[in-house]
């Protein structure tokens, strides 16, 4: 949600199987920002009966379907916004233009 990935398809998430017999969610992968001037802030796999708005207060809500504690959630949320802070210098380094940063910039929910 915080970088617009709308190709969230349930193909694109994915199960590990650890040492204790049990199932994990994996890490993200196949993560692709959508700028808004291409599609709205619109989840293909719905995450509660609320719709398809990408939104964190709709997250915030359906967490407990997902057996995450409040703590937890607000901590998920703030360890992917951290991760994503630099993203506008990463970009830069990548030879990314200004206006190609300013499109995708709109992709991204985080402050910087």
């Amino acid at each position: 949600m915080l970088i617009g990935n709308l190709d969230d398809h349930l193909r694109n998430h994915g199960f590990l199987y650890d040492k204790n017999d049990k199932w994990r969610l994996s890490p993200a992968y196949d993560l692709n920002p959508v700028p808004l001037e291409e599609k709205a802030r619109e989840l293909t796999t719905w995450i509660s009966e609320e719709g398809p708005d990408a939104n964190l207060d709709i997250a915030r809500r359906a967490a407990p379907y997902f057996a995450l504690k409040e703590n937890l959630t607000e901590a998920i949320i703030f360890e992917v916004t951290a991760a994503l802070k630099g993203w506008r210098n990463t970009a830069r380094q990548l030879g990314m233009n200004a206006a190609d940063i300013a499109v995708y910039a709109t992709a991204m929910q985080i402050d910087n």
